[in-house]
């Protein structure tokens, strides 16, 4: 109904497979999303945005997902959560995915490219800060500064 409503070009879906938040647990979810996925690519949409489980101790996303999902959608396909550089330019590199999203660690480094691009530490966010409270963690971490 989106994509004939307003166009697939200003259509993108967000995804995530592996989750149990609110009990959201799929016995199947490698076929159940590349189902999903394979759907998607006929209607054309822009994007797929998988976020990935990203508490300290989740598991990685299966590889045969990621190739399964890669195999039925032929759009954009952009990963997010727990991605460092190496493994944000593996992702791309072995063309499971066009994009990285970094959502938590632009919270403590308001300068997170230059930072990537430079090799430079990741400063780790305050957990406690996330979600509401007052302004303390929102604009108040430094750039990094070398040397």
């Amino acid at each position: 109904a989106m994509t004939q409503a307003i166009g697939a070009e200003r259509v993108g879906v967000r995804l995530a497979p592996f989750t149990s938040l609110n009990g959201t647990v799929d016995s199947t979810p490698v076929d159940t999303y590349t189902a999903a996925a394979a759907l998607l690519d006929k209607l054309n949409v822009v994007y797929i945005h998988i976020a990935e489980v990203d508490w300290d101790d989740a598991p990685d996303t299966p590889h045969d997902f990621k190739t399964a999902v890669r195999k039925a959608y032929k759009g954009t396909l952009i990963y997010a959560g727990r991605y460092n550089a190496e493994k944000a330019q593996h992702a791309i590199e072995s063309g499971l995915a066009d994009m990285i999203g970094f959502g938590r660690p632009f919270v403590a480094n308001p300068d997170l490219p230059s930072r990537i691009k430079h090799g430079y530490p990741l400063a780790e966010h305050d957990p406690a800060t996330l979600f509401g409270g007052g302004e303390k963690g929102l604009v108040d971490y430094p750039a990094y500064h070398a040397g």
